[in-house]
């Protein structure tokens, strides 16, 4: 199956070298259906005059949820796939592996198999496509919220955020602030030489990136970091989770020192005010954080998949 599936998807999920997304999506759809519609002729998985498939954003859904991967397409391939050149090449190639003389149960065995390598075609897109920060018609708060809700998409926003707050960090404090990985700072113990109290310390404030809810984890380290130190500590979130960990965060002690805020916030707000509050200056500096963030950090430390590119 294997080989008849990477001839496949060479010869009619590519364009000039490249995966086509719609396609992609389009194909994992198809296959979905067969599960409850068995049918291998394309004609009647379509709807008449449209090139998607019948109930296709339910199937994909379906097909995604069972896969965890995540989206990429918005309507998982309905538009511009081109199904009609391929769709039935797919059908007549689970039809040579057998599936017609199958009972059910190999028949969704058979499905299954024949998804994985379309699900990892989705995760090297993923991987090897860019985060897109759009510039026209946006505040700087609201392009580095978007890029977070990209990254979460891809499960990795804790990351893009922490290593958004070291970049920016660098360029407000004109200084050089310590490039570590994501949870790297995290501590087994106190007594660890080298544990530090959040992902970046300052000289009188400790920032910690934590976007998820409030957790026992971050709670007792705050409330740690606040009695050993006179330093404000800073938690930087989500935007839509800020006001979750202030009221857990008003039972503790010293709270005056604690300051909760949005990632989106704290980097968007310094950016527009050193850009002079205009568009050409918010630009550039946007240029300055994304380049310093994908050279320190990304490339840095070898990651993959969450790299930004800036477009007008």
């Amino acid at each position: 199956m294997d080989g008849l599936l990477a001839t496949f998807i060479a010869k009619f999920m590519r364009q000039a070298g490249r995966l086509v997304p719609a396609r992609v999506d389009a194909a994992l759809v198809l296959l979905e259906r067969l599960r409850q519609h068995p049918d291998l002729r394309l004609e009647s998985h379509q709807v008449r005059g449209s090139s998607g498939l019948r109930s296709h954003e339910r199937f994909g859904a379906s097909a995604h949820d069972r896969l965890h991967v995540e989206k990429i397409t918005k309507t998982f391939g309905r538009r511009s796939s081109h199904i009609g050149l391929w769709g039935q090449e797919l059908l007549d190639l689970v039809r040579e592996l057998g599936f017609e003389g199958m009972d059910d149960s190999k028949r969704q065995a058979l499905i299954d198999q024949a998804q994985v390598p379309l699900a990892n075609c989705i995760r090297d897109i993923l991987e090897s496509e860019p985060l897109v920060a759009r510039l026209k018609g946006r505040t700087a708060p609201a392009i580095i919220r978007e890029i977070l809700q990209q990254a979460e998409s891809r499960g990795r926003s804790g990351e893009v955020a922490q290593y958004l707050v070291g970049a920016k960090l660098m360029i407000r404090l004109q200084r050089e602030i310590p490039v570590v990985g994501w949870n790297k700072s995290d501590r087994e113990s106190w007594n660890d030489a080298d544990a530090r109290s959040g992902d970046f310390e300052m000289d009188g404030a400790t920032i910690e990136v934590a976007m998820g809810s409030p957790d026992d984890k971050h709670l007792e380290q705050i409330a740690e970091a606040l009695e050993r130190s006179n330093r404000d500590f800073w938690l930087l979130t989500r935007h839509d989770r800020v006001l979750t960990w202030q009221l857990d965060l008003a039972e503790l002690e010293h709270t005056g020192r604690v300051v909760v805020t949005a990632v989106d916030v704290f980097v968007g707000q310094n950016i527009t005010e050193m850009g002079g509050f205009s568009a050409k200056g918010k630009h550039k500096k946007l240029e300055e954080l994304f380049g310093l963030y994908n050279e320190r950090w990304v490339r840095g430390l070898g990651k993959a998949g969450i790299q930004i590119q800036l477009v007008k």
